[in-house]
């Protein structure tokens, strides 16, 4: 006998798939926002390592640019008023362009940012002191200052104590600020802690150091960190009295 499989109803041959209630998609909605919520510090946090980095990188490349400098020049450092210039505001005419042969070591990548921002940092306590005499009519593209300081001397064999002395800086800066240098008086003497509240030094060793706040407050008031002879006069032979 023939069976006819046509008279069998098979039904739907669509399987059946239940559609997500109003519950179960708010809480897979809530599960992906707890995730991101977790995620975004931690993406953040491994940004500003690598702008860390980028900018502990473009003050070792300052040092080494310092010290060839010192090696054509019978070991004396570029002067503080033309190592960044000499032709304002042009940093390839300053003394150590030659060296580094590109502008973008003078700048801190999480500067950058700050800078277009335009608004105080998370980080300062207070706004950027005044630029003063180095102001231009532009946000400025450099990071690092020179210690003023060291005016007196710049013949590194001559420095009492190169571990001691700052030699640049990535200093607290207005946004106009082109005056390149930093010192104990008539320029900025703040240290940019940017860097998970620490900011980055090149001392007279051509050693890169790291400093939080605390650190950097002891050492900013002594007369070695900013002099490196034991002429610690200013500028028309003005005595710096608030260093010990």
């Amino acid at each position: 006998m023939r069976t006819d499989f046509s008279e069998f109803s098979c039904g739907d041959s669509r399987e059946s798939r239940p559609a997500f209630t109003l519950i179960e998609l708010l809480v897979v909605i809530a599960i992906i926002a707890v995730l991101a919520g977790m995620l975004l510090p931690v993406l953040a946090r491994a940004k500003e390592s690598a702008r860390t980095l980028s900018c502990l990188n473009n003050l070792r490349q300052i040092a080494l640019a310092s010290s060839m400098y010192s090696m054509d020049a019978n070991g004396h450092l570029p002067w503080f008023r033309n190592w960044l210039y000499n032709r304002t505001p042009d940093i390839t005419t300053g003394r150590l362009f030659p060296y580094l042969k590109t502008k973008e070591v003078y700048m801190c990548p999480t500067d950058k940012i700050e800078l277009g921002q335009k608004s105080r940092p998370k980080w300062s306590a207070q706004a950027a002191p005044n630029a003063g005499f180095g102001s231009v009519n532009r946000p400025r593209d450099y990071s690092y200052a020179m210690n003023c300081a060291i005016c007196h001397a710049t013949d590194l064999s001559g420095f009492l104590d190169p571990s001691q002395t700052m030699l640049f800086m990535e200093g607290y800066l207005s946004a106009n600020d082109y005056s390149g240098q930093v010192g104990p008086s008539l320029a900025s003497r703040a240290l940019a802690l940017r860097h998970n509240n620490r900011g980055h030094l090149v001392m007279a060793d051509l050693r890169v150091e790291k400093m939080d706040k605390k650190r950097y407050d002891v050492v900013e008031k002594t007369k070695r960190f900013w002099f490196p002879t034991d002429n610690t006069s200013g500028p028309g032979s003005m005595l710096i009295s608030n260093l010990r």
